[in-house]
């Protein structure tokens, strides 16, 4: 009997299946995703596999997956009812935030508003010292009485968060037992478990948004548990990090904030891979959906990550993958602003009722439709298993845009097209240019289902030089999963001046952490010697507000270690801000551990079949570009072979995703059958235009 491990990823429009056999071949299967419940479209994907395969379901060893569940309760804001617990005196710190105004110069600008309302945020008599002195003893009483009320009002989660909590968690401790007392199973969230961490605003937020999915994330995790055994899987299920790490469904059921990148974090880990097996070492992602588009960078083979960003408004301390995303998908629906002009997202269809050659009671032009009426698409999806109502598609958007903006309606299509690559380029340029990072040196590197269609002129607007499609760029996120290692954080704060760091105890602090994730490894079966830690310092100039993380070596630190700490945080200051300050003095604030449980993947991704350098198309239609109808060449990316290549335009079909190549690009495909697109510049793209027929 064959093995297989599995990789889910849910999208907004399609949930992606990526299984692995035994022998390390890779097959696909793409199902519509069930935004009513999730684990739905899962088991549907995951039969479509076996189905594909003529499978039993014991062949299943494991199960990674990536969810959007605790994403779309934030965005949705249908999370839990939730009550904070704080210090005496504290209960404002959520409303009152940071002095700092994302909006300097907006007259209107509104704050967000916390996710706990004031009268849920209740106060606790106790008190800790910063340096983790005990002050006041907390009122445990008094505290039971405070959870009656809450339980009372309907409370159905509940946050814990003290100051001076991550220097000693003892009150934090005794505040859960309490809980736990009165309210044994009641979902609780702990700062000093879920970010031990000074800046009491950004630990506040981060624990109160696990309490505000956690519940919501728990039920889901249960139910496909429990979907998955009904039906014979009785694998192990893992669930993504937003650093890029998989970890346990029961892990995730706790910590369900570190779950809130989940959906994106696959492709970016599948872009690292094969930054380590090809050439292409720096690598901008591409992940467009149904819905969003997410963008990340692999520089030098890795993987940004960061510790503290702004999800939905909230700032959030935990790691995760540095992801820029904006509402822009194949879903996405164009629409005329007040003054007429053409606007495309951030609302989209989504998978229900979806664009409007789905057929599926969509009534909105989007971005998908656009495509269909340009040729850019045909008229099935899914190697035949959806059919597009392109007739349809042509109406809606002749009675909403075309009719109303005076063009006819290729006009209009090609219109939703430009504008939607312009906000993704802006979406490119934040995650590059405003970073320092010149995208000319780079490759671009789409998936998603719809990535392709627009790659090239992306690439083209950014003088990107080359596209990379991989294989099954639809699935792309999924595989991702399959490749991503079992990933732990630890962290502990050590504020302290350079004139009093002791690197002894900062060589116990780290003992202590690496022990600690030796721990939470074992526990998930993970052997010793598949284990690598990474240690981490924040650190920066004494007076800063806000600090930068340098890497070390996992060796005992001495003082050499603590000279290549300075001189390489003076270095990337240098790059991140411009200049350095070598006679100001450092301190350090916080020590991260990054533990991860590598597994073997070099049988994935293999070397693919030569061909004769000149494939045969399947068809010819006429395509749309700029403003001309062209006959344009249609390949099938099954019948493409190693050395195959042509001129643009053309289109490549393949079961979960389209690729177009402009006039004048030139592709070929590569040994790992990728599709590497020389990008034509602008003046040979018109130029390739004017001469076309």
């Amino acid at each position: 009997m064959i093995k297989l491990k599995l990789g889910v990823d849910v999208g907004g429009t399609f949930t992606d299946v990526v299984g692995i056999r035994e022998d390390g071949k890779v097959f696909f299967a793409k199902t519509p995703s069930t935004p009513q419940d999730q684990s739905i479209g899962v088991l549907n994907g995951i039969r479509a596999l076996l189905m594909q395969l003529q499978a039993p379901t014991d062949c299943v060893t494991a199960v990674a997956h990536g969810t959007t569940v605790a994403t779309n309760t934030l965005l949705e804001r249908n999370g839990a009812v939730t009550a904070l617990i704080t210090t005496e005196g504290f209960r404002d710190v959520l409303h009152i935030g940071r002095q700092s105004r994302p909006e300097l110069y907006d007259l209107h600008a509104r704050k967000q508003d916390p996710l706990v309302p004031r009268w849920l945020r209740r106060e606790a008599k106790e008190r800790t010292l910063h340096d983790g002195t005990i002050l006041v003893q907390l009122d445990e009483e008094n505290l039971k009485s405070t959870i009656r009320d809450l339980l009372q009002d309907g409370v159905q989660s509940i946050a814990i968060c003290f100051l001076h909590s991550y220097a000693n968690s003892e009150n934090e401790a005794r505040a859960l037992a309490a809980i736990q007392e009165v309210a044994p199973n009641f979902p609780v969230s702990v700062s000093s478990e879920i970010l031990p961490e000074f800046r009491e605003f950004e630990r506040m937020n981060t624990t109160v948004l696990n309490a505000y999915v956690q519940p919501r994330m728990q039920h889901y995790v249960s139910q496909l548990r429990g979907r998955l055994d009904e039906n014979g899987i009785h694998a192990p299920l893992t669930i993504m990090q937003s650093s890029g790490g998989m970890m346990t469904d029961q892990i995730a059921s706790s910590r369900s904030v570190n779950t809130l990148l989940s959906g994106p974090a696959g492709g970016a880990l599948a872009a690292e891979f094969l930054a380590r097996i090809t050439p292409y070492h720096n690598i901008i992602t591409g992940d467009l959906g149904g819905t969003s588009f997410d963008v990340a960078v692999v520089h030098n083979g890795t993987v940004g990550i960061t510790g503290e960003g702004v999800i939905e408004g909230f700032p959030v301390k935990f790691p995760h993958i540095d992801i820029t995303t904006i509402g822009a998908g194949g879903g996405s629906i164009a629409w005329l602003d007040a003054g007429g002009a053409l606007r495309v997202g951030p609302r989209s269809a989504g998978a229900v009722p979806g664009p409007v050659c789905y057929s599926k009671g969509g009534t909105e032009p989007t971005v998908t439709d656009a495509h269909a009426v340009l040729g850019r698409v045909g008229g099935e999806l899914l190697g035949g298993e959806m059919k597009l109502d392109v007739p349809a598609a042509r109406n809606v958007m002749k009675e909403r845009l075309a009719s109303r903006l005076n063009m006819t309606v290729e006009e209009v299509a090609e219109g939703i097209l430009r504008v939607a690559n312009a906000n993704m380029v802006r979406a490119i340029r934040v995650m590059t240019v405003e970073k320092g990072i010149d995208p000319r040196k780079f490759v671009l590197m789409p998936y998603g289902g719809a990535g392709a269609l627009h790659a090239v002129d992306l690439a083209r607007a950014l003088d990107i030089p080359k596209v990379v499609i991989p294989v099954a760029p639809g699935n792309f996120s999924a595989f991702g999963l399959l490749v991503a290692p079992i990933r732990y954080d630890e962290v502990c704060t050590y504020h302290k001046h350079q004139k009093d760091v002791d690197l002894g105890r900062m060589e116990e602090l780290f003992n202590r952490l690496e022990h600690a994730a030796r721990e939470e490894m074992r526990r998930d079966e993970v052997s010793e010697d598949a284990v690598t830690f990474q240690r981490k310092v924040d650190i920066r100039y004494f007076g800063q507000a806000y600090e930068l993380t340098v890497c070390i070596p996992s060796t005992p630190i001495s003082q050499t270690v603590w000279n290549q700490l300075v001189e390489e945080f003076s270095q990337m200051h240098q790059q991140s801000y411009g200049f350095r300050k070598d006679n100001d003095p450092v301190e350090i604030v916080s020590l991260r551990l990054s533990v991860v449980g590598k597994m073997d993947h070099a049988d994935l991704y293999a070397l693919g079949e030569a061909g004769n350098g000149a494939p045969e198309p399947i068809a010819v239609r006429p395509a749309y570009f700029s403003k001309k109808w062209m006959q344009t060449k249609v390949f099938s990316r099954d019948q493409l072979k190693v050395g195959d290549q042509f001129d643009g335009p053309a289109i490549i079909e393949e079961h979960g995703a389209t690729s177009v190549i402009g006039p004048g690009d030139h592709l070929t495909v590569d040994e790992r059958q990728n599709l590497i697109v020389d990008v034509a510049g602008h003046a040979a793209y018109r130029a390739a235009v004017d001469a076309a027929e």
